[in-house]
């Protein structure tokens, strides 16, 4: 109920025009930083996931990643399953990042943000798409490609990069 409600919010803000107060400050690394320095967290069970594990190479399941097992990407550090995902994520990590950072793929097409629980993810092509429900998911899946479009350029207009591909 309060997650249905916190989505509700950050959409009717983002409607609205309000501001939201997830909305990362500009600066170098806000937009992959909702949770620190440390990428792809939950905000249900504040665990943090392997970026590779939902791709079919890494398993095709999202899962917790292990806190001995890291490799950092700029400044943030992700945790993963196995030496094998990490090793994957460190021969190409701009395939296995979240595609907008580390926010909720469905807010972000409504232009707004809303963290994550990364289970609930999308690969599309080269993309991870990651939600914060599964309404979310649900909603972003039926019209994938014209609300990813909308998502990446709300994304781009915000952090000033191009879309993923």
């Amino acid at each position: 109920m309060l997650r249905t409600l916190l989505l509700s919010l950050v959409l009717f803000v983002s409607a609205t025009g309000f501001a939201t107060e997830l909305q990362p400050d500009r600066n170098e690394d806000a937009y992959y930083l909702p949770n620190g320095n440390l990428g792809l967290v939950s905000d249900r069970d504040g665990e943090a996931y392997d970026p590779v594990s939902a791709f079919p190479e890494g398993g095709g399941e999202s899962v917790v990643g292990n806190s001995n097992i890291t490799a950092s990407h700029g400044n943030i550090v992700y945790h993963f399953a196995n030496e094998q995902n990490r090793d994957l994520f460190l021969a190409d990590p701009l395939k296995y990042e979240p595609t907008y950072g580390g926010w909720c793929a469905w807010a972000m097409s409504n232009e707004a943000y809303a963290p994550i629980h990364p289970p609930l993810v999308t690969i599309h092509g080269n993309r991870a798409h990651y939600f914060i429900s599964r309404g979310a998911k649900r909603r972003f899946d039926r019209d994938l490609v014209d609300r990813e479009q909308v998502a990446d350029d709300y994304w781009k207009s915000e952090s000033g990069e191009e879309p993923r591909l």
